[in-house]
Parts: C-alpha cells; sequence; structure tokens
C-alpha cells in the first residue's frame, strides 16, 4: 500500500532533473521548450483578455479640429457682439454667471448656487472657488458689477441693455453679489448668462472709447478655451484664432485640446476650404449646399433654433405703411411655403406669429385659403382701398388730403438666404403694383447705421426669442434703441398683454394672453411673420457626446463643448469614478 503514497524522498532531485534535461535528445528538448513557451503565451493572453474585459472606456485629453465661419469678428465682447464670428467668439472664450448646457437647461457656471427671494425680486449668487482670468489674475464679484454697470451704460449701446434696465447691483463681498429687479422677470436667469469682462483690463477704456479697445478683438476671458495664437491679413483682418482648453475653467477643462475658428468672407470660400479638408466642420450653412460637400467622416446634425424671421414695417419712415391694407396685403401676396421649400430646403417652419416652434406659447400657422390665388387676394384688398395702378404701374391712393405711393426700400443684412428671400419678396410685391428697392449692408453696417437710429423703411431681419420673451420685441418702450421693437410698434392693448405675459407663473394663463396677443398683431400686422429656420451643424465623426438639444442660437452649439470629447483610453473602474460628472446633473439651487 505504500507504494501508492511515495514519499518525499521519491521525486527527483534539481540535479536529477538537470541531468535528465542534458540526456534529452535534441528534438525532444526543443519540442518542450516550444511546449513552455506556447504555455506562456496563452496565459499571458488570457491575463490580457481579462484585464480589458475588466476595463472601461473613458474621455481622456487630446485631439483638435477646424471650424469654419462666415464673417470677421470685430466685437469678441459679450456686451457689444452681434455677428456669428463675434458671438461665437465671445462664447468660448467669455463665462456668464449662468450657461445654458448641451441640453438646453440652465446650469451655474462661475456661479456655484443661487437663491432667489419668494416675491421673484431679488436673486443672489455665490460664485466658485478658486476662479481666474485667462491670465491668470483672480475673478470677483466686482467684476460682474463692472460688466452690468457697462451693460446698462447707454453710451455703450449695448444690445443687451434693455435687459438690465432697472436692475439694481449690490456686491455683498467678493464671492456673494445680488440683483434687485424692479418687478419679476421670469427670464431674468436667462440674462445671467451675459458673459464676464474683466475689470482691471476694461477699466481703463471709457464708454465713448469702448468699441475701439485692442480687446474687441483680442480678448481675454475665463471661458472653456483661451486664444494662444492670432493670424492677421495685411489689413489686420483675423483669418483665425487658436483657441487651446483653459485649465482653470469653472466647470473643469474641456478634453478636446485645441480648436481654430477660421473666418471665410462668405459662403463660396467657406464651402470650398470644407471639400479641401482645410476645415472639418461649418454650421448654419444653406440646406441647397449640402449636395455640394465631400461627407466622408463628417455627421449632419440638424435641430429647430428659437429664431423668427419676418419684415418688419417702419411707418415713421414710410407713409404707406400707416395703412393697414397695405401691410395686410403685402403679407397676404407671399408665398411662404415657397420660400421655406426653395430658399430653406424645406429645413423651416411657416409661420404666423412671433413665436418659433418649440417656444412656450407657439400657435402654429394656419394653411391658407387656396381657392383664390394669394396675389389677386391681396390686389383686390388693395383695390377695394382705393388704391390705382398709375402710368408707371406703381399703386397710390388719395386719403385725408394725401398722396401715398407705393414705393419703398427693404433693407437686409449681406447674407445669402436672406437676400434670396428679399428677391422674392420684390418680385411678387412688384407683380402686385410696389415699386421696391433691396438695400444689403454687412452686419455691422445693419445694426449701426439702419437698425440703431431706424433708418429703414421695410426691414428683413431675424429676431431672437429667447425662453418666449417677446417684450423687448413688440412692448412700445422698447421701441427705440437699443430697444428690440424694430416695428416701431405702438399699441396700448399689446402693451398691457406684453406686461401681463411678462409677470404671470401660471402656464395656463400665459397662453391666453399669447394668443390675445397673436390676434392682436395679426390684426395689426406691423410685421410680416415668415419663418423660423432649421440649423444644419456639419461636425467631425470623432466628436462624442455632442448634441443640439435646446439651441436658442446658432452659437449655442459651443454650450456644452466643455463636455465634448474625440479621444479616449481605457481604466480601471474605479479610476473611471474618479472622472468628473456631467455638471448639467450636479447643479444645486438653494
Amino acid at each position: 500500500m505504500n507504494n501508492l503514497h511515495p514519499s518525499s524522498s521519491s521525486w527527483p532531485s534539481w540535479t536529477e532533473i538537470k541531468l535528465a534535461g542534458q540526456t534529452l535528445p535534441l528534438k525532444l528538448k526543443l519540442a518542450t521548450v516550444a511546449l513552455l513557451a506556447l504555455c506562456s503565451f496563452f496565459l499571458l493572453l488570457a491575463l490580457w483578455q481579462g484585464n480589458q474585459s475588466l476595463m472601461v472606456e473613458t474621455p481622456s485629453s487630446g485631439g483638435s479640429w477646424q471650424e469654419g465661419v462666415v464673417g470677421t469678428p470685430r466685437f469678441a465682447n459679450p456686451l457689444l457682439a452681434v455677428s456669428d464670428a463675434d458671438r461665437d467668439l465671445s462664447t468660448l472664450i467669455y463665462s456668464g454667471l449662468m450657461r445654458t448646457d448641451q441640453n438646453g437647461r440652465l446650469i451655474p457656471d462661475l456661479a456655484s448656487t443661487y437663491s432667489v427671494t419668494p416675491d421673484g425680486l431679488t436673486y443672489t449668487f455665490t460664485l466658485r472657488d478658486g476662479l481666474t482670468w485667462h491670465d491668470g489674475k483672480p475673478l470677483t464679484t466686482a467684476d460682474i458689477a463692472f460688466t452690468i454697470e457697462k451693460t446698462q451704460d447707454p453710451t455703450i449701446a449695448s444690445p443687451r441693455e434693455s435687459n438690465w434696465q432697472g436692475v439694481n447691483v449690490t456686491v455683498g463681498d467678493k464671492q456673494h453679489i445680488s440683483f434687485t429687479l424692479p418687478e419679476p422677470r421670469p427670464s431674468f436667469l436667462t440674462y445671467t448668462t451675459l458673459g464676464i469682462l474683466p475689470t482691471h483690463l476694461w477699466q481703463a477704456s471709457s464708454a465713448e472709447a469702448f468699441t475701439f479697445s485692442d480687446f474687441q478683438t483680442n480678448p481675454i476671458g475665463s471661458g472653456p478655451y483661451r486664444i494662444v495664437k492670432t493670424k492677421k491679413n495685411s489689413a489686420g483682418v483675423p483669418e483665425y484664432y487658436t483657441l487651446q482648453a483653459f485649465e482653470n475653467f469653472a466647470l473643469g477643462q474641456p478634453k478636446i485640446s485645441e480648436l481654430t475658428i477660421n473666418f471665410f468672407p462668405n459662403e463660396d470660400s467657406l464651402l470650398k476650404a470644407f471639400n479641401k479638408g482645410q476645415i472639418t466642420s461649418l454650421a448654419g450653412l444653406k440646406p441647397v449646399s449640402i449636395k455640394e460637400l465631400n461627407l466622408k467622416d463628417t455627421k449632419v446634425t440638424t435641430t429647430s433654433l428659437p429664431r423668427v424671421f419676418g419684415i418688419f414695417f417702419n411707418q415713421n419712415q414710410s407713409e404707406a405703411f400707416t395703412q393697414q391694407e397695405v401691410r395686410q396685403a403685402l403679407d397676404l401676396a407671399l408665398d411662404k411655403d415657397y420660400i421655406v421649400q426653395n430658399v430653406l430646403g424645406g429645413y423651416g417652419t411657416i409661420l404666423d406669429g412671433p413665436l418659433s416652434p418649440g417656444a412656450s406659447g407657439y400657435i402654429p400657422a394656419k394653411p391658407r385659403n387656396n381657392q383664390t390665388p394669394v396675389l389677386t387676394a391681396a390686389a383686390d384688398l388693395l383695390s377695394q382701398a382705393g388704391w390705382k395702378k398709375g402710368a408707371d404701374g406703381v399703386l397710390s391712393k388719395e386719403s385725408g388730403g394725401k398722396n401715398y405711393r407705393l414705393e419703398f426700400t427693404l433693407t437686409t443684412v449681406d447674407a445669402t438666404e436672406l437676400k434670396e428671400v428679399a428677391t422674392i419678396a420684390k418680385n411678387t410685391w412688384e407683380k402686385l403694383g410696389a415699386k421696391v428697392e433691396i438695400k444689403v449692408l454687412d452686419p455691422a453696417n445693419l445694426h449701426q447705421k439702419a437698425i440703431r437710429p431706424r433708418k429703414y423703411d421695410a426691414l428683413l431681419f431675424g429676431m431672437v426669442t429667447t425662453g418666449g420673451d417677446l417684450y423687448p420685441f413688440w412692448h412700445s418702450s422698447e421701441r427705440l434703441d437699443p430697444g428690440l421693437n424694430v416695428a416701431m410698434y405702438t399699441s396700448p392693448k399689446a402693451d398691457s398683454l406684453l406686461t401681463e405675459i411678462k409677470q404671470t407663473t401660471n402656464p395656463a394663463n400665459q397662453q391666453k394672453l399669447v394668443s390675445a396677443l397673436y390676434a392682436e398683431l395679426h390684426e395689426d400686422r406691423p410685421a410680416i411673420f415668415l419663418y423660423s429656420p432649421d440649423f444644419i451643424y456639419l461636425i467631425p465623426d470623432d466628436i462624442k457626446n455632442f448634441s443640439l438639444t435646446g439651441l436658442t442660437t446658432a452659437t449655442d452649439r459651443w454650450s456644452g463643448i466643455y463636455n465634448w470629447y474625440s479621444e479616449t483610453e481605457k481604466v480601471w473602474p474605479w479610476f473611471a469614478d474618479e472622472i468628473p460628472p456631467n455638471t448639467s446633473d450636479t447643479i444645486t439651487k438653494e
């Protein structure tokens, strides 16, 4: 029985094993070594596969891309930015107390928390710890108070001035600041997304010299990206800006390391650069242009925008527009569906009112009665009101001792889409018996020479109805610059409705009030509401965690850029847990 259980002395010693190895035939030695090597390989492979199966993929820092934008930056300053080029740079370089995330939700940015008094009149914000500017200087509530003071200064003429009229600012200490409103403003938190300026760089600029500051085109902010390189042409006009992720951005250093914004004079040059691979993304292009592009390694994304495009009548500038039947006939004559299909390629929604799809209170356009051609119906409306064609084919009429002539200028911005719409309107109205001249201005001149002084007969323009707030666009108190009532509309009834809409927080009551306002605007016809366009964005396939949900303007595509990434790495799960979660899911409100 003991033979079945050999003692330890029965096992070969190491010396005996070595001796046996020396006496083995060569072929057997090689086979043994090969077998041991193969076993080791499969053991290591099994360990590696097990390791990989346990690891998780997580975003890592790195990557870059080239964005193309039509236009030239002049005011990369959140107080003055009007053009797409200016707004894009402002959004990337500056931060506000609050920010709209990539899902369209308002979240704290420079602020850590905020509170609102029960009466809705006082908002108090607490800043995050350790905030700095791109140049390393500390950011405090003094910078915020300075920015609001400049915004409220009528000499600066900020388009955002009306948002802050009557707001009193109180600085508690370096981290606490309060705003007291003259009346409740449901959209006030949206206004606090305004980018903050660094006092130490701007305080030396007087109001008169503000627009001429070098910081207008060489900005320093506290936003997700900072400028590291600028290339200008011989005339000093920026050709591109190279931006790098800011390591001390309030919501965490962005994952994508570098972004270059390239500027082009027109869409044709933008499209050529894309097809040549000089840029890898572009935004807001015409739908018909998509067919001309090489979309390899590119994803095409679309979403609706809260933008309302229309033709606004200035009755103070053109007497013909004081006649209600003229405004009604010009509206009736235009085929809005033709405009959406042929100019926008179907990427848009027809409007009959001041709100875009998705906005609270939005009312869809009613189908038109196609039994009578619209031009015929419009002509009948004018004829019944006494309008007759003269020898030159232009309509005119006598009324109250005055001679009215249907001749006016249609002013718009130098944008391909709007120039096409203006041409359609001109051709349609001239068939009706109007004489129309089209006047095209670049964005800066449109704002400074037409909109601010209200020097236009009819204005083809787009309004951004942020949060569905219609007060700045239609209340009579906003008729003059810097107000946004570009139709110079005056109506006591509309004013009353707008005030009630602004103050009510009950959704059902608000809908009733908005419906009443729609009816009042339809009756008075101070503008022709045309369409709300879709936004089209081309972006590289490798950009991840990207969303266009909840955009207010084209510039809002950058809102969540600090969460985007293009490169990844595999780590153990317990390391992945240390990665900061999406900020939009971790906000708090006092």
